[in-house]
């Protein structure tokens, strides 16, 4: 994919307000500030992230970017759990903070979408601005005092797996590289819930795993279409979809497997949501 001079003027840009903003974090260790850093790498952020980038990016590589995530969320968790590291004492924590240490999530998750992104786009200053955000998100777990440094060392480099998981598949030459990783997230999902491990989370991944692999010979055509229209009509899809997704997070949980629901139908909306709007768009 190639980015034009703007685009690259704009990353280098924004790689060095990010790079000034984290200098001033590190400066100040000031809670506010790293806790700002840390809402980068959160759950809620890299839904949203994933669904926009799944209609904005050309060429299907959105798909290998939203797979990133889901593969990523499910595989800490099954680590998280599975190893049961502890966390710092509460008592020193400057955030609130959930579930086992090792590895963190939020540099796990945070490192395979930007990592996906890199591998993709092999732009340096995207690149750049990838490794300030990665290690801004990672610093806060460890400011904050939730995460010990070797947590977010092992959230690091898993991350660093599972971006290149869906960048390059897991070695089946015969199964698109994408849907490789997608469909251990599948497995790894089940496992979670089976054991009781993030429940609501691991719901969320699972439906949106499914949903996307069931309609996997459907994605092509869909990233066609996307393909066709422009940027904006593309942004504004993904942000009326991720509005669907912050509904279906919030009322989903009042009912037994309403989240797992909810988010199978939400991949179901993603995938279809081109070809809807195509011809909505000829009605009018």
């Amino acid at each position: 994919m190639k980015t034009s001079g703007f685009a690259e003027k704009t990353l280098w840009i924004l790689s060095f307000s990010a790079g000034l903003l984290l200098a001033v974090a590190v400066a100040l260790n000031d809670e506010k500030l790293w806790i700002a850093w840390s809402l980068l790498g959160d759950e809620k952020f890299y839904l949203v992230a994933g669904i926009i980038l799944f209609f904005t990016m050309g060429k299907g590589m959105g798909v290998s970017a939203a797979v990133a995530v889901l593969f990523s969320g499910s595989l800490n968790i099954a680590l998280k759990y599975s190893l049961n590291l502890p966390r710092p004492p509460r008592e020193y924590w400057r955030a609130e903070a959930s579930g086992p240490g090792f590895p963190s999530g939020h540099s796990q998750v945070s490192t395979s979408l930007w990592t996906s992104l890199t591998l993709q786009v092999k732009r340096k200053p995207l690149a750049v601005f990838s490794t300030i955000i990665v290690t801004g998100v990672s610093l806060s777990r460890v400011f904050l005092m939730v995460h010990y440094p070797l947590d977010v060392v092992g959230g690091v480099l898993a991350g660093l797996a599972c971006g290149l998981a869906s960048f390059k598949g897991l070695g089946l030459r015969s199964v698109k590289p994408w849907l490789q990783p997608l469909a251990l997230t599948v497995v790894i999902s089940v496992v979670n819930l089976v054991n009781g491990w993030e429940v609501s989370a691991s719901q969320a991944l699972l439906g949106l795993a499914l949903s996307l692999i069931l309609a996997s010979r459907r994605i092509d055509h869909s990233m066609k279409i996307l393909d066709s229209l422009s940027l904006l009509e593309r942004f504004a899809m993904g942000l009326g979809v991720s509005l669907i997704a912050f509904l279906v997070y919030g009322f989903s949980a009042l009912i037994p497997y309403g989240v797992l629901t909810g988010f199978f139908l939400l991949g179901v909306i993603m995938v279809f949501t081109p070809a809807l709007y195509t011809r909505f768009k000829k009605i009018l």
